[in-house]
């Protein structure tokens, strides 16, 4: 299915006649907005290739802001892939005393400040003390770079650091994200260091992308540098690490059931990705509460959104409805309020505890083997409240595969399943 960018995009590439022979076209926000009837910065809006509009990864180009309220469409990628990192032994974090307040909050400031507090960025980083000295959104000064054969002039673009630092002689710029995505956007990192490099010339400015990924409990950190200064396609990376806040734990399933995660919903998630079942959290509760905002915050269609939403009211983290939208439960809320290491914990019962793993629990008990066949045999008998088949064709194997990348996490980092190449059994 298109997401409302790709349809937007087309509408407005119609109306402008434009059929990308030309290697660069002008954007106005404003003509964009009257002639798609959407907003501008959500048409903007591509953190990974994936996100990028259709009709634009078709012909090959990107979009660059270039003033306040102008793009320009060039032909050419700006993205760059994370390559896979080494993994350090567990971080001990660097503190005199525990913080009883760190954690709280949601989305990427809570693990950008717990990697600073607990001094885990400034082990990746070498830095002896750093202080942080930005965050937020401002506009750069003017400058130019040079990208697929043409000059572009940037002036007044807005800009947006989530976290940046001081030493005595070195600038650090963090660029961060839950989850761990394949790409980053050059552009998010190459126009604060070109901002931050003329405020600050006498200084180091170093860029950093950071990814949390919550059920594993680590941070990815990877460093990069731009090897020609005017050139955003040279970056380079220089170094990266994961960092690990928890060492795998054995603990037998029966340890996880609790009866104040269980719930009875009979949905079958297909969502593969508990990061994103976590961010759906962070949208709700931000007041993205129906299908069309949680499409435009992950860059999705309606149909793919869904997915993530369904997963979250299966787990019993949220509720629905049609007159009030998607709600936070108070499980939900207890979720986003934790510390990391309770995040990970809370995720693993909250899966454990639903109605399929406890359906699994009841037909196999413990060190019994069970197969993909019969995770498909469970997911296929489930019915409507008609009594009906929910679940039949691809449909049954897309949700199995979903399930069986929950009971692998639950193996990697809880040790209550064994994965073999013939089956599962739980521990």
């Amino acid at each position: 299915m298109s997401t409302a960018n790709d349809t937007a995009w087309a509408r407005y590439l119609a109306a402008k006649g434009i059929t990308f022979d030309q290697p660069t076209y002008r954007v106005d926000a404003h003509e964009l907005k009257a002639i798609t009837q959407r907003e501008p910065r959500l048409l903007a809006k591509f953190d990974t290739p994936a996100q990028l509009p259709q009709p634009l990864q078709s012909a090959g180009f990107t979009l660059l802001p270039v003033r306040n309220g102008q793009y320009q469409l060039v032909r050419g990628s700006l993205f760059v892939a994370l390559p896979s990192c080494p993994t350090s032994n567990v971080f001990v974090p660097q503190l005199p005393f525990p913080l009883s307040t760190m954690g709280r909050g949601s989305g990427e400031m809570q693990y950008l400040d717990q990697a600073f507090n607990t001094g885990l960025l400034q082990h990746f980083l070498g830095l002896g003390p750093l202080f942080q000295t930005i965050r937020g959104r401002e506009y750069t000064r003017p400058f130019t770079f040079h990208f697929a054969g043409q000059s572009i002039a940037v002036d007044a673009v807005q800009i947006e650091v989530d976290a940046g630092y001081e030493s005595l002689h070195e600038v650090v710029l963090i660029e961060a994200k839950i989850g761990v995505p394949s790409h980053v956007n050059i552009r998010q990192l190459y126009y604060p260091y070109r901002h931050f490099s003329i405020l600050v010339p006498h200084k180091r400015i170093r860029t950093v992308f950071l990814a949390y990924d919550i059920p594993s409990a680590s941070f990815a950190l990877h460093e990069f540098q731009f090897d020609d200064f005017h050139d955003p396609c040279s970056i380079r990376q220089t170094r990266c690490m994961i960092y690990r806040l928890a060492p795998m734990v054995h603990v037998r399933m029966y340890d996880l059931i609790d009866a104040q995660f269980q719930t009875t919903n009979t949905l079958v998630p297909q969502a593969d990705d508990l990061n994103k079942v976590y961010e759906c959290l962070i949208a709700v509760d931000a007041g993205l509460n129906r299908a069309k905002d949680l499409a435009d915050y992950f860059v999705f269609d309606l149909r793919q959104s869904s997915y993530y939403r369904e997963a979250a009211e299966y787990l019993g983290l949220i509720t629905s409805s049609r007159q009030d939208g998607y709600q936070l439960t108070e499980l939900g809320g207890t979720l986003l309020s934790g510390s990391a290491l309770e995040q990970r914990r809370m995720l693993a019962q909250v899966v454990v505890n639903s109605w399929l793993f406890g359906e699994l629990i009841q037909r196999f008990p413990a060190q019994q083997q069970f197969t993909d066949a019969d995770l498909e045999a469970v997911i296929a008998s489930v019915k409507t409240d008609r009594g009906m088949v929910r679940y039949s064709g691809t449909t049954v194997a897309r949700r199995r595969r979903t399930i069986a990348a929950w009971i692998r996490w639950l193996a990697q980092e809880f040790g209550c399943f064994t994965v073999s190449p013939t089956g599962y059994a739980l521990r």
